[in-house]
């Protein structure tokens, strides 16, 4: 009896490790983000939460979760920058609908203008200004509008060709905008991602459509980071008539606060088309250690990260478990956030067992990890499927 209890205690200790040890993660697939390197910063500057937290909540396994795709920027629009006398000689604005929006705003300096200063005319016949607005109207309606500004909707006579804006009393430098509301033509770009390492290559795809066809298409871009400073950006053409703007990030970005932007200059078929699209660029401080300690009793995975600078990181995920008919269903998120210094720690994602649904078990599937550093706002890790037990 004594030797039986003993095996029988030694059993339970080897069961115990085995539950304990370290487990790899699954492989990370072709859409998931996983530091390479890791960057050394100072401590962010401010106040930051110290304590750890962790919380969870359950989901209804009948919901599908699907994530959220990048935003795609649509454009009718477009913008000039022009001197006085360039006014005064009369400045061509390709257009492609009628009652196209034109607005007119000075730089420091320049000679702010009237409405009954702009004449507008298309092949030589004059373009009636169905309606304006200064400056104050501009305010008054929530316009961030720089003083001296102008906004006039053309009216009859207006319609697709090439219109010429002239103002005589033009000096100094201006810009104009172009807005068409009933344009047929529209310029797309879409970034692959919303959220993007330092470091890493990143593809914004642009399409433009006239009417219900793909419209042909020449364009250029710029990369512009949250502090002002900009680079040109190579853009290729793709055999479907679209093209992509493909770049690699710097491995050094600015800190100051903002988001990335690429912004597009395009030609479709003849009429101009510019947009931007946004997206956050992180440091990769820290990164997940690769495995996972799992206590499958009370659904407890633990997660070793590699922390390259001091900050304040979170893990979430979501716990699939596998459902009566055998699918894997989404049925309780967890997150955990703490602060390290620079080293190794760990993020614990406690699931709870009161969220399993009647019928609902094992095998389970954490899916959906991120890794984030929440005193930097970045997130530096993330993959679909990442453990299976």
């Amino acid at each position: 009896m004594i030797l039986r209890a003993a095996a029988i205690a030694a059993l339970s200790q080897l069961l115990m490790a085995a539950a304990f040890a370290a487990q790899p993660l699954l492989p990370a697939g072709s859409g998931d983000r996983v530091p390479v390197r890791l960057a050394t910063l100072p401590a962010p500057a401010g106040t930051f939460e110290r304590q750890p937290v962790a919380f969870s909540w359950p989901l209804d396994p009948a919901l599908a979760l699907a994530a959220t795709p990048p935003y795609q920027a649509e454009s009718r629009e477009y913008w000039l920058t022009v001197q006085g006398n360039e006014l005064q000689r009369g400045v061509t604005l390709p257009l492609s609908a009628a009652n196209a929006l034109v607005r007119v705003s000075p730089a420091a300096g320049a000679t702010a203008l009237r409405a009954d200063d702009i004449r507008v005319t298309m092949q030589g016949r004059p373009v009636a200004i169905a309606r304006s607005a200064d400056v104050q109207a501009l305010r008054q309606a929530g316009m961030d509008a720089s003083a001296g500004t102008q906004v006039l909707r053309l009216g009859s006579g207006s319609g697709a060709g090439k219109a010429t804006l002239q103002a005589a009393r033009a000096q100094g430098r201006y810009v104009i905008h172009v807005f068409e509301p009933d344009s047929p033509v529209v310029l797309h770009a879409r970034a692959d991602r919303s959220q993007a390492l330092a470091g890493e290559p990143m593809k914004v795809t642009i399409a433009a459509t006239s009417g219900n066809r793909a419209g042909a298409l020449r364009s250029q871009a710029l990369l512009v980071a949250p502090d002002g400073r900009s680079q040109t950006v190579p853009v290729r053409a793709n055999p479907d008539g679209s093209q992509s703007a493909v770049f690699t990030l710097p491995d050094r970005v600015v800190t100051a606060p903002g988001l990335w932007e690429l912004q597009v200059f395009s030609d479709v078929g003849g009429i101009p088309r510019d947009t931007r699209t946004a997206f956050a660029v992180a440091q990769p401080t820290a990164r997940l250690a690769g495995s996972y300690a799992l206590d499958a009793s009370r659904l407890r995975v633990s997660l070793p990260v590699q922390a390259a600078s001091p900050g304040r990181y979170e893990a979430r995920g979501t716990l699939y478990a596998s459902a009566p008919d055998g699918s894997l269903r989404p049925v309780s998120e967890a997150h955990a956030a703490a602060w390290m210094d620079a080293g190794n720690g760990t993020l614990v994602l406690q699931f709870q067992r009161e969220h399993l649904p009647p019928g609902y078990g094992a095998p389970f599937e954490l899916r959906d990890l991120e890794l984030n550093d929440q005193s930097r706002l970045g997130k530096l890790e993330a993959r679909e499927r990442a453990a299976r037990f």
